[in-house]
C-alpha cells in the first residue's frame, strides 16, 4: 500500500495544480472548449489533461519503489518509459487538438515496439495448441502483441465518456491484477497494480462526481497501454495464470471496441474511426438516467452524467470479479467472457429498442 498512498497524494496535488492553472489561464489548451462534438456530454469547458496527474503520480511512485526494490521499481520505470510516446501523442492532442488519429496510432506502435525490444513484452501463449505454435514465430508473436496493445489502448479511450467511468473501471482492473499478482507471488504486478490504482483514485477525486477534470486522450492511452502490458507480463511471468485471464479481465472495453466497429461498419456502413453517440454508456445516460424533460438543464445533465457511470461499474465487475476468482481455469474464463459478451449485447439491444427492464431505470 506504500506505492498506492504516494501515487494517490501526488495525483491529488497535481490535479489541483492543473485546475488552478486552468482557472487562471482560461484561453489555453488545458480546457476542452469543444461542447458540440457528437460524443460530448459536458456543458462547460473542462481541463482534459488529467492524464498528466496520473502519469506524474505513477512516475513518482515508481521512483519511490525503486529506492526500496531496485528490480521491481526499475521494471516499472522501464514500462513507463516505453509508454511515453503513446502518452505524449495523446497529451499533444488534448492540448493542441491537432494530432491526427494516424499519428497517435504511430506513437502507440512505437511504444509497443519499445516494450517488445526493451522489456521482452510479448504474448507467450494463448492456450490454444496450434495458435501457440504460430505465435512462437517472432513475426507472428510481435503482430499479435501489437494488435492486443493497440486494441486495449484505444479501448480505454473509447469508454472514457462519463465522469468516473474509465477511471473506476481501470482502477478496478489494476487492483484485480495486484490481487492475482499477490496470489502467484509476483511483486512487480502487485506494486505496479497498486501504484496505478492509487494514481487513478487521486485523479478521481476531481473527476467524480463533479467532473472538474477529465482524463483526456493522454490519460486514456497511458492507462490502456499499461493495463495491457501488465496483463501480458502477468501471463508471461506466471505459468499458473491462464492466457484467458486478460481476456475476461478486459472484457468490457474489448467488447465495446468490437461491438462499436461492428455497429459502425456493418450496421451503418460508416467509418469505424469516426466518433458517434451510440455507445452503451451514452444510451444509458440518455434513455435510463437523464429525464427527457430536463435535458436542457445543465445541473441535471451534470448529475445524470455522474449517476450513469455506476451502471457500467457494475457491468465491468461482472467480468473483473470472475477473472480474479478463476484466473487459473481457462475453461471458466472463456465461459465467463462468452457470458459477458452475451449480457452486453442483450443489454444494448434492450436499451436501443426502448425495452429496457424497469429495474434499470433511474427513479425520478
Amino acid at each position: 500500500m506504500f506505492s498506492f498512498g504516494i501515487a494517490y497524494i501526488v495525483s491529488l496535488i497535481v490535479g489541483f495544480i492543473i485546475l488552478r492553472l486552468a482557472a487562471r489561464l482560461t484561453h489555453n489548451g488545458l480546457l476542452d472548449h469543444d461542447l458540440a462534438g457528437v460524443q460530448k456530454l459536458h456543458r462547460a469547458p473542462v481541463p482534459r489533461v488529467g492524464g498528466i496527474a496520473i502519469f506524474l503520480a505513477a512516475l513518482v511512485g515508481a521512483a519511490a519503489i525503486e529506492l526500496h526494490n531496485p528490480v521491481t521499481g526499475g521494471l516499472i520505470l522501464g514500462l513507463f518509459g516505453c509508454v511515453l510516446p503513446s502518452f505524449l501523442g495523446g497529451v499533444g492532442e488534448d492540448i493542441t487538438k491537432r494530432i491526427s488519429p494516424r499519428w497517435r496510432l504511430v506513437c502507440m506502435a512505437i511504444s509497443c515496439a519499445l516494450a517488445w525490444w526493451l522489456l521482452d513484452l510479448r504474448i507467450p501463449r494463448v492456450d490454444i495448441g496450434w495458435l501457440d505454435a504460430v505465435i512462437a514465430w517472432p513475426v507472428a508473436g510481435f503482430a499479435l502483441t501489437l494488435l492486443a496493445l493497440l486494441t486495449i489502448t484505444n479501448a480505454v479511450n473509447l469508454i472514457d465518456g462519463l465522469n468516473g467511468l474509465a477511471g473506476v473501471v481501470t482502477a478496478a482492473m489494476f487492483v484485480a491484477l495486484a490481487v492475482v499478482g499477490w496470489r502467484v507471488g509476483d511483486p512487480f504486478i502487485v506494486s505496479g497494480g497498486l501504484l496505478m490504482a492509487g494514481a487513478i483514485f487521486g485523479f478521481l477525486f476531481w473527476n467524480w462526481p463533479r467532473g472538474s477534470l477529465f482524463l483526456g486522450d493522454g490519460g486514456a492511452y497511458f492507462l490502456g497501454f499499461v493495463l495491457g502490458a501488465m496483463s501480458i507480463l502477468l501471463v508471461a511471468r506466471n505459468p499458473r495464470v491462464s492466457a484467458w485471464f486478460p481476456v475476461l479481465l478486459l472484457c468490457y472495453p474489448l467488447t465495446e471496441v468490437a461491438f462499436s466497429v461492428y455497429r459502425r461498419r456493418v450496421v451503418k456502413g460508416a467509418n469505424p474511426h469516426l466518433p458517434d453517440a451510440s455507445h452503451l454508456h451514452q444510451l444509458i445516460y440518455r434513455r435510463l438516467v437523464l429525464p427527457p424533460e430536463l435535458a436542457g438543464d445543465a445541473l441535471v445533465c451534470q448529475r445524470s452524467n455522474s449517476l450513469t457511470a455506476p451502471y457500467l461499474w457494475v457491468l465491468s465487475c461482472l467480468a473483473v470479479v470472475p477473472a480474479v476468482l478463476f484466473f487459473e481455469s481457462g475453461m471458466a474464463l472463456a465461459a465467463g467472457a462468452l457470458a459477458f459478451v452475451l449480457t452486453y449485447v442483450w443489454l444494448y439491444s434492450r436499451i436501443v429498442r426502448l425495452r429496457a427492464p424497469g429495474w434499470l431505470r433511474m427513479r425520478r
